[in-house]
């Protein structure tokens, strides 16, 4: 329950960023998402939140607009097809949100009393 909390957190939080900010604003809300809501699969959530953002993003441009800049934008990286331009692009964001969330949760210190005894 807490892995899909912090998927879909980090899914609307990096969306929310991505409006007003640069691309890589959704490294910023995996690594909040990550350390507010610290789950067992931290680099999965994070990975699967901006991969999935990513990757349905580009499909709604490619589907609303009129030209063929994705073709030729993959024809430049030697992709044969633009859904390997759309994956590549998944990974990529993926990559970085998940790192972020897994640093984010890593950095989440547990209570440990100042004096043990």
């Amino acid at each position: 329950m807490k892995f899909l909390l912090q998927l879909f957190g980090i899914v609307f939080l990096a969306h929310l960023f991505q409006i007003f900010l640069p691309w890589y604003s959704v490294g910023f809300a995996a690594f909040i998402m990550g350390y507010i809501l610290k789950s067992n699969a931290n680099f999965v959530a994070g990975f699967l939140g901006v991969a999935l953002l990513w990757l349905f993003k580009a499909w709604t441009m490619n589907s609303s607009s009129a030209t063929d800049l994705v073709e030729r934008v993959a024809h430049i990286f030697s992709l044969d097809n633009k859904i390997w331009l759309f994956l590549l692009m998944a990974v990529v964001g993926g990559l970085v949100g998940g790192f972020a969330a897994l640093t984010g949760a890593i950095l989440k210190k547990k209570n440990v009393p100042k004096y043990s005894q």
